[in-house]
């Protein structure tokens, strides 16, 4: 659980979508107090954060490009040789989702 707070509150427990904490953040912001606020450079977290959406779109085009790979008729060991892991690490990755019985 990830805490963010100050004298005047705290966001509880930060989602797992980025929509979702960044309205947390918001809901924050709105209840702190401008006393409380210390002046921080950021440029190494917004870094992080533009770097953090680059992965998202990266990693969205290399499930497209394995699932193209897979109509290719191209097996599991040739795409983990690809990306550097194992066959059976590309497979729990990307393959079919197991199928649960209820």
């Amino acid at each position: 659980m990830l805490t963010i707070g100050s004298r005047s509150g705290s966001v509880e427990r930060m989602s797992r979508t980025r929509a979702q904490r960044a309205r947390a953040l918001e809901a924050w912001a709105e209840r702190i107090e401008f006393e409380d606020l210390e002046v921080a450079d950021t440029e190494v977290l917004r870094a992080i954060a533009t770097l953090a959406e680059h992965r998202e779109q990266v990693d969205d085009e290399l499930a497209e490009a394995v699932h193209v790979a897979r109509r290719c008729q191209r097996s599991w060991s040739e795409i983990g040789a690809m990306l550097g892991v194992s066959k059976q690490a590309t497979q729990r990755k990307y393959g079919p989702a197991p199928v649960v019985s209820g």
